[in-house]
Order: structure tokens, then sequence, then C-alpha cells
């Protein structure tokens, strides 16, 4: 099919002259638009034929400020001020404010920020179907939210390339590369700064709208429709698109061109489809869930939610919903597993096992065994504590009992186990036992030795005195 073409100019065309001597204009009000529409033409002082009438205004009126809503959601802005949708009867009519129009069949409309108005040419509308006019007009406005955004600097080749990615998909649609490819194939291509030049992409258009399609493809799907909103805000302030880009995306224009053009060949084989208006592709994002990165999934996908309500792709923010709610099951077993850890370092070898348990059972049923090995070491630990501290409480009771050999060997292999898993309090506790057992032992092998003593003493007195009553001693003098 013919590529049909809905310029966006910085300005006010200019006139070829007065091919129309006189537009009766109407008006027709919506709650956002204008509609503006001839109700007769007069050439030479006599009527034509032309598209007219109120009909084409209320036909326009039933969608237009549908569209606008729709546009407001994706670009979290409002226009200023009501737009004029003016409908040209004829296409002589139309060539005096787009000249352009007379050479390129094509051309079927064209929006100016200047004036915050559309214009389309009635007649080449004839055989367009509703989805095609729907869109044409969804183009032309999303023409007025980029200029908007980035108070008129926004260049034609973001701008063709911004409009197209919000057309709606449609079976009369051709999004096919085709073109594209074939330009690639015959050298074709336009450079970013050939772009960045309205009349290089408005004479060779056949080329210029597929690659700057390609191209506002390129940047949603590697880096978010937020980071290119964020774009469109920068060149209003930015001398030209690179210092924008670069401020928007961290990256030289140069890289994110040699970027597109390492991307092209994916783009011709399957990611063209892709579209985060209407085709959100949620590979990525599950790909984060998938190898636990929950903190960056979390704000991918808290974005990606908001879009996927604000364009009403109800399928896909089903499975985006579930995406992040596992993302919150998979941070609740990432904090399981923090606080099983931390009750492990704080020496609280109960807690550690409960919260241990619970993060495995957790990651178990997210299906990501990446940190189970290391949660069942926290568990083993925990365990090998628990353990220590009963060998440690049973070594105080024989210990009590005075059944120092059963004691020392359980308070010894106590205190090691727990200088190994640095717990130092129940460690020392285990020494400081260690040393009143030897601290009782020598106690009682003194309490021993003076009882011994005490026996001995006690034992020559009564000798002695049992002598005593056998009889008077006897002494020999010797002189």
């Amino acid at each position: 099919m013919p590529l049909l073409l809905a310029l966006w100019w910085p300005g006010q065309a200019q006139a070829q002259g007065p091919l129309v001597d006189t537009i009766d204009w109407q008006e027709l009000n919506t709650e956002k638009f204008t509609i503006v529409y001839a109700d007769e033409i007069i050439v030479a002082n006599r009527p034509v034929e032309c598209l007219c009438g109120v009909a084409e205004a209320e036909y326009y009126a039933t969608f237009i400020d549908d569209i606008y809503a729709d546009l407001v959601a994706i670009f979290k802005t409002e226009l200023d001020s009501n737009v004029n949708l003016r409908l040209f009867p004829t296409e002589q009519s139309y060539y005096q404010v787009n000249p352009i129009a007379e050479r390129l069949p094509g051309v079927i409309a064209h929006a100016l920020n200047s004036r915050e108005e559309i214009a389309i040419a009635l007649p080449r509308t004839v055989n367009l179907g509703e989805e095609e006019l729907v869109n044409n007009i969804r183009h032309e406005m999303t023409h007025l939210f980029a200029s908007y955004l980035s108070d008129g600097k926004l260049t034609a080749g973001f701008q063709e390339g911004i409009a197209q990615y919000l057309e709606m998909p449609t079976d009369q649609a051709n999004l096919e590369p085709t073109l594209l490819e074939q330009a690639v194939e015959q050298d074709r291509l336009l450079t970013w700064a050939e772009l960045d030049q309205a009349g290089q992409v408005y004479s060779d258009p056949q080329v210029a709208y597929p690659q700057s399609l390609s191209i506002v493809s390129f940047l949603v799907d590697r880096y978010g429709l937020t980071t290119f909103l964020t774009f469109l805000r920068e060149s209003a302030g930015q001398p030209g698109y690179r210092s924008a880009l670069e401020t928007a995306y961290g990256e030289s224009a140069d890289q994110l061109e040699a970027e597109w053009l390492a991307y092209l060949p994916v783009y011709f084989e399957s990611r063209w489809q892709v579209n985060a208006i209407y085709a959100y592709d949620l590979t990525d994002v599950t790909a984060l869930v998938e190898k636990a990165a929950y903190t960056d999934a979390e704000a991918r996908l808290t974005e990606i939610v908001a879009l996927l309500e604000d364009t009403n792709q109800m399928e896909t923010l089903a499975q985006a919903e579930a995406l992040l709610a596992k993302v919150h099951r998979g941070q609740a077993a990432g904090a399981l597993a923090d606080e099983a850890r931390a009750a492990l370092l704080a020496d609280n070898y109960t807690l550690a096992i409960e919260k241990g348990r619970a993060a495995e059972a957790a990651y178990e049923d997210l299906a990501y065994r990446e940190r189970i090995p290391e949660i069942q070491n926290y568990i083993y630990r925990a365990e090998v504590g628990q353990g220590a501290l009963s060998q440690l409480n049973s070594g105080t009771q024989m210990l009590d009992s005075l059944r120092f050999f059963e004691a020392e060997r359980n308070l010894q292999e106590a205190t090691a186990l727990l200088q190994a898993l640095g717990n130092e309090s129940a460690a020392d506790q285990g020494a400081n036992l260690l040393n009143e057992s030897a601290w009782r032992q020598r106690l009682i092998m003194y309490g021993l030795i003076a009882v011994s003593g005490l026996l001995l003493f006690f034992n020559t007195l009564r000798r002695l005195f049992n002598r005593f009553l056998a009889g008077p001693l006897e002494v020999e003098f010797t002189t």
C-alpha cells in the first residue's frame, strides 16, 4: 500500500496564492477541540462542489476527544488550550496552507504547533477506513503533544517517529519494515543528523518515515517510554537533539546511533512488532524477575503497570501484575533470608532457624533456588549453635553434679563450636565454666588434703591418748 504521510510543521505553512476566493467556515465545539469545517466554498462568485457539511465535522467529533484523553494519559500532560481541527473541503484550498502536499500525493494532513491546529485535506481521506482516519488524527495530535513538551524544539525525525509509534495497529496499517530493509541494502539510510533536518525527512519520506519509526521503537524498547518522554522535555531547554539525548539517556547521540544500527537486525526479525502502547513486551522484565533482581524489577514493573493501565492493555497488565506480585513474594523471601542471617549473627539460633526455614520454603515456592544453599548454611550453623548451647547447659549441670570428666568434655566441645560460630559471649561462658571446673577440682583436692591431714593428726592424738590410758610411762634416769 502507498505510504500515507501526515506532516508536522514548526510554523504556519506558506500559501501558494488565492486559489480559493471564499470558504464559508463554520465551527463545531467539543470539550477540547474546535472543529472548523466548510459549509460552502465559492470560487469566482460561484459555489463549487466540495466535501462540505456539518456531517463531516460531527463524525470527527465522535472520537477526537477520546484520542486526546488517550494521549494525555501517555504524555502525562495536557495542552494549554483548545485545538483547532480544520477540515479543508478541496485539495486546492489545502495547498494554500501546505504547498508540499501538491507534489506529495501521500500527504493527507499536517499539524501546526505555532497555532495548535491540525489541518486535514478531506478529499484525500475519502478512500480511508475509520481506523485510518482515527490514526490520522492520532498522528497529528501526537505532534502537538511532542511539540508542547519540547517547547516546539523537537525536530522532524523524532516528531515523525513518535507520531507513527503512537498510531494504533490496524489490519490496514503496513508496519512491516520492508522499505527500511531495502534502504539498508541500498545504503540509503539517513544519519540522525540528517533526520534532524525537515528538508531531508520530507524529501525522502520512503526512507525517513520508517527509519524514524525504527529509532523511536529502539529508544522505547531499550530504555522505556518514560526516558523518551524525558528526552522530549529536555529538548525544551537544550540547544539541540544531541545534548537532549545525552542528558536523558546518559550516552552520547553517536553512541545511541551506533546502538540503533546494531539493533536493526533484531528489529527486522521481530522487534518491529513490539510497541509499549499497544503490544508491550515483558520479556526483559520477566528475565529480571527470574534472576531475582527484585529491586530493579519492582521499579520497572511499577512504571509498566501504570503504562498498561493508561493504555488499556488488560491481558498484558494481568501478566505484569502477576510478575509484580512475584517480585513482592521474592522480596519477602529475601527479607526472611536476611533476617535469618541477622539472627545468626546476633546468636539467636532459634530465630535464625525459624526465619531460615520460612525463607527456604518461600524460595522453593518461587522456584528460585539460587539462595537456598546460602539459607541452608544459615540453618545448619544455627542448629550447630543451638546444639552447642545445649551442650553448654548440660556441661553446667554435670559440673554442678561434680561429674567433672563428662562436664569438661561437653564444655570443651561446646566452647570450640561457639568460638567457630563467632559467639564470643557464649564461648567466654564456656571458658569460664572450664576454669570453674578446674577451680572446683583444685578446691576439692585441697579439701581432701586438708581432711587427710586432719585425720592423720587426730589419728596420732588418738594413739597417744590410747597409750596414756594403758599405764604410766617408764622413764630411766642415768647418773
